[in-house]
């Protein structure tokens, strides 16, 4: 059928606004659809927020250390003794009569000025002396010590030595050395002499001479035989004397 111009375009003129209509549908349906898809996706890779960085760790306020327990101390004196170990051969002095230091007996009660009660040998925390430190050699493969009643004069007699005179010193007041109290005493091969005050026990007395380096090579010598101890009480002490022998 034949067609005029003007309806000819006409149809044509609808068609394209078909296509326009259409094309306008799919391009809002495909812009909703990217629309939606872009809410619905995940935060794009690479891209980063404050909140998302690792936090630093905060400083926990940790709860004070516990103290350990500190071990109660002991109140032991200052230590301020030399060693002085020493063999010496030397001419025999003159014995006594009664083979006793001139001017002293067993237990001299030398009495110190003012109102103090007099020193007084303690020959019982003496003789607990002599039986600590055999016990202590015996631990360290080492023999018992003999006491002998020489040393014992010795050690004593210096013990009211510094009692009265209240000089911590292994010299007598009249410069004689430990050698010198020995040998006057009838004991010619003394070793070593170990001093002490203060300790108010035989315990305490054998603890602080063995945490000594010094005076603990003397206790643990195996190499001696004797020994004298002489404890005496008085103002300072008690004072503590701990004479060796080789014999």
């Amino acid at each position: 059928m034949w067609q005029s111009f003007h309806t000819r375009h006409t149809q044509r003129s609808a068609r394209r606004r078909n296509h326009l209509g259409a094309l306008a549908c799919l391009l809002a349906a495909l812009f909703t659809g990217v629309l939606l898809g872009r809410m619905a996706d995940p935060v794009p890779a690479g891209h980063i927020y404050l909140n998302e960085a690792t936090p630093s760790p905060t400083a926990k306020a940790s709860a004070p250390a516990r103290k350990k327990p500190q071990p109660l101390l002991e109140a032991m004196p200052r230590q301020t003794t030399t060693v002085a170990p020493r063999t010496r051969a030397s001419v025999r002095p003159t014995r006594t009569a009664d083979d006793q230091i001139p001017g002293y007996t067993a237990d001299d009660p030398i009495r110190v000025h003012g109102d103090e009660p007099a020193p007084r040998s303690m020959p019982g925390a003496a003789a607990k002396v002599v039986r600590l430190t055999n016990a202590i050699r015996a631990k360290h493969g080492c023999g018992p010590l003999r006491a002998d009643a020489r040393l014992t004069r010795a050690a004593r007699v210096h013990s009211l030595e510094m009692a009265r005179s209240g000089q911590f010193t292994h010299e007598s007041p009249n410069g004689s050395t430990p050698w010198d109290r020995m040998e006057r005493a009838g004991y010619y091969a003394g070793a070593a002499e170990n001093i002490g005050r203060g300790y108010v026990s035989a315990e305490e007395a054998v603890r602080g001479w063995l945490d000594s380096p010094d005076h603990r090579k003397n206790i643990l010598n195996c190499q001696f035989r004797t020994i004298g101890v002489g404890v005496v009480s008085g103002p300072d002490g008690p004072w503590w004397t701990q004479d060796f022998g080789r014999s």
